[in-house]
Formats: structure tokens, sequence, C-alpha cells
């Protein structure tokens, strides 16, 4: 069986469901980054609140500021519905981000973000994040984000790691959804 060692970015976002203990961090400056999809680039629009780029670069700003509430204000209602009790915004000084993809299908969206801060050496480490996203009643909310072979999903307070060949491993707050599974 192979071990996984979780990165401090989703270890610091998985904190906001689960309790699994983590540094405090603040967001770099933002800034639109062209991305290219279908061959094309296109300027992906980081500070509207009615892109899904745009929520997933506030959500992180405000996550990684401490801000509990608006952090939270940018999840889906039912991401909202199951975090009220245990949501908590970890606040970085070192972590830097940058958007760099959308797929969009319908009222679904993944958005790319490369994550990079600190080690406990000192040296510089870099990630990929991909959060998930819907768009209801007119409004994209984050639903959850994967990180590696870690998913969490905010709606149903669950931390899932997937390997090949190994069953996942759930850790869950909710019993009622971690039994369903």
């Amino acid at each position: 069986m192979r071990t996984r060692s979780f990165s401090i970015f989703a270890l610091l976002m998985a904190a906001a469901l689960l309790p699994l203990g983590c540094q405090k961090a603040e967001p770099p400056k933002e800034e639109s980054q062209p991305a290219a999809e279908s061959g094309e680039k296109t300027v992906l629009d980081i500070r509207s609140d009615k892109t899904p780029e745009g929520v997933t670069n506030h959500f992180f700003g405000a996550f990684f500021s401490g801000k509990d509430s608006e952090a939270w204000s940018y999840l889906t209602p039912e991401a909202q519905n199951a975090t009220k009790d245990s949501f908590e915004a970890q606040a970085s000084d070192t972590i830097r981000w940058n958007v760099t993809k959308v797929d969009r299908d319908n009222n679904n969206a993944y958005v790319y973000i490369n994550v990079s801060d600190l080690n406990d050496a000192g040296e510089v480490t870099n990630e990929e994040l991909i959060f998930a996203l819907r768009n209801e009643a007119n409004q994209w909310g984050v639903a959850g984000f994967s990180a590696g072979d870690m998913i969490v999903n905010f709606e149903e307070k669950v931390l899932e790691t997937v390997s090949v060949g190994d069953s996942p491993a759930r850790v869950s707050q909710n019993p009622e959804s971690a039994a369903a599974k």
C-alpha cells in the first residue's frame, strides 16, 4: 500500500472541513492570468464575483486571509449548510497562487490554480489544485476541490484520498454521508 503525504495547501484547505491542525497564513495581489482553452488564449476574469475563476480567486483570497465568513460566503448553499458549524479559514502570509484555467460544462466549472508555499525546510513547493464550482440561481459557488489524490467535498463534509489499486480512504464529520458511501 502506498502512503500519501498531503501537501500543506491541501491540508490548509481541508482544515475548513475537518480539524486537521494547520498553520496560519495572507494572499498575494490579484492578477488576471491568460489561460489556454481550446487552443485560444482567454483572459480570465479573476476580479469578478460573477465568474467561476473570480469566485475561486475571491474564496482563496478570503480563506488565506483568515476571513471565515467571507470565504464561507463563496461556497454553494449545500456546502454552506454542511460546514456552517465547522468552517474555519486559515491565514497565511506565504501562500501565492495563480488561476490558470477554467473548464465549463453548463452549470459546472473546474478552476485550476497553481499554488506555491514554503515547506518546513523553507523550500518553495508547488501544487495544482482544482476547484469544483456549481452555478445555482445565477451565482457560482465552490463545492469542493482536489489536490493530487485528495478530494475534499464541502457539501458532504468528506475528505477522500484516491489511490490506484487501493480502496479510497474517507474521513467524514457527517456520519450519514460517510455511511451512505
